[in-house]
């Protein structure tokens, strides 16, 4: 997949960002034009930041690249701004190849809230998931696992899937930017989330959903997932791999807007 990363402003404090550090030292330019040009046909695109919609272009760099051949083209969005039903349907408009990767940190306002920083975030993420929903634009909820939300994994599974999610990623936080200053209270020994994890499968599986055998995706997942979204460049001794502990695919059929 070619990720393009078009800034890191973000209207999200997250509290295990690995990319606070050089959001606070300011935004720079990004040729975003110019990485689309390389773009080659039936490629698999993610437009990731920082958050892609404070970018009033980003409609307009979904259709580029939509018209450059992409085979899929995927957006790593907070999705608060799908708040707004006329942003989701321009984003609609702009590729029938679309999809959207939404982070979801938590179940309820203050759960979410605490990890994104952001007071009115909660309700925002939510009706944009709904909003893209009414749209057709099928989407994934990537979850972040933390101290704070590890017990609540399957409480997120059932609040992603009632507002329409495609899927559901749970993925480990990474010792980096935020995260690695605030180490204590943000990661999880692994043998503490387990048994949540697993009762979160469960709960995938009684709401019908499929789950993919370990870390692999089945297309389906694949197609709604970024992969992306760590530092550039990598830190020494972290996988490309490591940020992923496990998809849940839901079935594919989207959802009609009458529903």
């Amino acid at each position: 997949m070619r990720a393009i990363t078009v800034g890191f402003a973000c209207n999200n404090a997250c509290v295990f960002c690995a990319q606070g550090d050089r959001r606070a030292a300011g935004e720079r330019p990004f040729d975003v034009a110019a990485r689309i040009e390389e773009i080659a046909p039936g490629e698999a695109v993610a437009f990731q930041g920082g958050e892609p919609t404070l970018h009033d272009e980003l409609p307009a760099w979904i259709s580029a690249a939509t018209e450059r051949g992409a085979g899929r083209v995927v957006v790593q969005t907070n999705g608060r701004r799908l708040a707004y039903p006329s942003y989701a349907r321009a984003l609609r408009e702009a590729s029938a190849v679309l999809a959207l990767d939404v982070s979801l940190h938590g179940a309820t306002a203050p759960m979410h809230e605490y990890h994104t920083g952001v007071a009115g975030s909660f309700a925002q993420t939510i009706q944009g998931l709904r909003n893209a929903r009414v749209a057709g634009i099928p989407f994934g909820v990537t979850t972040v696992i933390t101290r704070s939300s590890f017990r609540h994994l399957a409480d997120i599974a059932r609040v992603a899937h009632a507002a329409g999610a495609r899927a559901v990623h749970f993925t480990h936080a990474l010792p980096l930017g935020r995260a690695a200053r605030a180490f204590c209270r943000v990661i999880p020994a692994t043998e503490m989330v387990a048994p949540y994890l697993t009762r979160a499968v469960a709960e995938a599986q009684r709401l019908g959903m499929a789950v993919p055998a370990g870390d692999g995706a089945s297309p389906e997942a694949a197609a709604l997932f970024a992969e992306i979204g760590e530092v550039e460049p990598r830190p020494a001794g972290v996988s490309a791999h490591r940020k992923v502990s496990l998809r849940i695919a839901l079935p594919v059929d989207v959802p009609s807007a009458e529903e």
